[in-house]
């Protein structure tokens, strides 16, 4: 399909989903079991949509017109990589299927408890599969090592997005099967115009080239260092040890990856967003613990706006309550809320309350820094043009013997991930420093 079908196809579900709502609020009731899966289909489906869309324009601008010999190299590779992509889609999913059977999350959960010495032998095969089943079955050889089954995986995703705010912004989060380089290539023609020529007059030559680049992401490899556990605990039937682990650990690697994602340097780490954002705004002299009207204005418009349709704010709670003061001259708040979703049993009564800056979605993430002098307190922009590169899967391992002279047992988690911003050169997100004095 070519982008515009892609488009008239994001837009009709779009219609459809909102059809859904439009219908619960006019008979003023909540959404039913039906609608709620019907809503949350098609929501999956546009997200599908919106990510397929957004690789087809980074192809078409990396690639740009091609001449036919060029042009058919070019569908022939990207029909082979989508081609690899559809096994690697089929295979992983294949993966995760086993992952969510019973047998294995009871398995596993006999592993944390007690160890693979206590497997049966049915129990032992299983998490064997499931290992050599792995699209990292390179890496998950080590001996004691299982990969996390899918409600436990998710129950630890929850809490690595429980913290900070880069995975609550509209960052672009993909996962592959492997950590090998991934590069994102990009490019920049917006120096250029076209050009009005007579009948029978020869065109001429840009006067600038096209600017090519790359991004390449990673994969850097974190610990949750490793927690203790008592074997009281553990062995306690009515307590859930899964979740626990989960929330411990998740939120080890949750802390560290957030702060990383926002102001890692890019060295021997991932680049974060505001190191890689581009200057926007001063704030002029004297606001080096505040902002004023003037300069938010302004680093809206700093930002083209190409970029600034889904654009969003990024600051720290302390910059909130500075910023949440703010009024206009009729004495009203330049930040408002604004409620999304229904309260029903099926959700169970939570609504959905965002908080909008001028018109544009605000995200607070703690890792940003607090206003003081010089200090980027403030980002703006498409957050969606950073890029978080994760591999797959999380992986658990049960210290057996290490710690048992005290009567514990060690658990750690691994996760390998990257972050970059996809700047192709007309920076998409862009940042407010306070006045140095």
């Amino acid at each position: 399909m070519t982008i515009p079908e892609l488009l008239q196809k994001r837009a009709a579900l779009g219609e459809q989903a909102r059809a859904v709502i439009l219908t619960a609020q006019n008979e003023a009731r909540g959404l039913k079991p039906e609608e709620v899966e019907k809503y949350d289909k098609m929501k999956v489906d546009i997200d599908g949509l919106t990510d397929l869309i957004n690789r087809e324009r980074s192809l078409s601008a990396a690639t740009g017109e091609l001449n036919p010999v060029e042009d058919k190299k070019t569908k022939d590779g990207k029909a082979q990589f989508e081609s690899r992509m559809q096994q690697e889609r089929a295979r992983m999913e294949s993966h995760r299927q086993l992952l969510a059977k019973p047998e294995y999350e009871d398995a596993f959960q006999t592993y944390l408890r007690f160890g693979k010495e206590d497997l049966t032998p049915d129990q032992s095969r299983v998490l064997y599969e499931a290992r050599v089943a792995s699209p990292l079955s390179d890496v998950t050889g080590a001996a004691g090592a299982y990969l996390i089954p899918q409600g436990f995986y998710t129950t630890l995703t929850d809490a690595m997005k429980w913290f900070g705010g880069m995975r609550a912004s509209n960052a672009t989060v993909i996962r592959t099967a492997t950590g090998n380089a991934l590069p994102f290539p990009t490019a920049n023609d917006t120096g250029n115009t076209g050009e009005l020529i007579a009948e029978n007059t020869a065109a001429t030559q840009a006067s600038t080239e096209m600017a090519f680049g790359q991004v390449v992401l990673g994969a850097y490899k974190y610990s949750s260092k490793y927690v203790l556990v008592p074997i009281e605990l553990l062995q306690d039937s009515y307590f859930d040890v899964g979740a626990f682990i989960a929330k411990k650990l998740g939120e080890r690697i949750g802390r560290i990856t957030n702060n990383h994602f926002t102001v890692g340097t890019g060295s021997s780490q991932p680049k974060g967003i505001v190191p890689a954002a581009t200057a926007g705004v001063t704030g002029t002299t004297g606001q080096t613990l505040t902002v004023i009207y003037d300069d938010l204005i302004n680093l809206i418009h700093s930002i083209d706006p190409a970029y600034r349709a889904g654009a969003q704010w990024m600051y720290n709670d302390a910059t909130a309550a500075k910023i949440e003061l703010l009024k206009d001259g009729n004495n009203r708040p330049l930040v408002n809320s604004s409620l999304v979703g229904i309260a029903n049993e099926v959700s169970g009564g939570a609504i959905d309350q965002r908080k909008f800056l001028l018109g544009y979605e605000v995200v607070v993430n703690n890792d940003m820094a607090v206003m003081a002098a010089n200090a980027k307190s403030i980002l703006f922009g498409s957050t969606s043009s950073y890029f978080i590169r994760e591999v797959m899967d999380i992986q658990l391992v049960r210290f057996q013997e290490l710690y048992m002279n005290s009567g514990q047992v060690g658990f750690l988690a691994f996760y390998r991930a990257d972050g970059n911003l996809i700047d192709a050169g007309t920076h998409p997100v862009k940042y407010y420093a306070n006045s140095a004095t």
